[in-house]
């Protein structure tokens, strides 16, 4: 019964963390700009901007990973993983939010990745593994 009232909000705590991502890749240049001195040089600029990108695309990448086992049925059904991923993704929401209204410095950006996309990666990996391993042996 309580599967029935996780998987949609892991849906949609997953999509709305995909959006804010995606978001923030088109307008980050204001969070870019907070991380730099008042002088700067052009190639100060294109080091952050590449910084801020990679780990935007890599964010992108791994909540994309993380829909494909969530929608694959690996581990949708998996209570315990569907709460941390909620858990995960809603404060990535709330974090990112506020990293673009309130132009957070880009190195921020790497504790809201570290915490809110890497760590829920981590832990869908190991549920699909467990699961496909469970498959093979029954």
């Amino acid at each position: 019964m309580a599967s029935a009232k996780l998987i949609p909000a892991r849906f949609l705590s997953l999509t709305a963390h995909f959006v804010l991502n995606v978001m923030l890749f088109w307008s980050r240049e204001r969070n870019v700009y907070s991380c730099l001195d008042e002088v700067y040089s052009s190639s100060e600029y294109d080091t952050k901007d590449l910084q801020l990108l990679v780990g935007l695309i890599t964010s992108l990448v791994f909540t994309i990973i993380e829909l494909v086992g969530f929608l694959s049925g690996l581990s949708m059904f998996a209570n315990l993983q569907a709460l941390f991923s909620i858990a995960a993704h809603i404060t990535a929401c709330i974090t990112l939010a506020f990293f673009v209204t309130m132009e957070w410095s880009c190195d921020d950006y790497w504790y809201i990745f570290s915490f809110c996309s890497f760590l829920p990666l981590l832990t869908e990996v190991i549920v699909v593994t467990a699961t496909l391993r469970c498959r093979v042996f029954l």
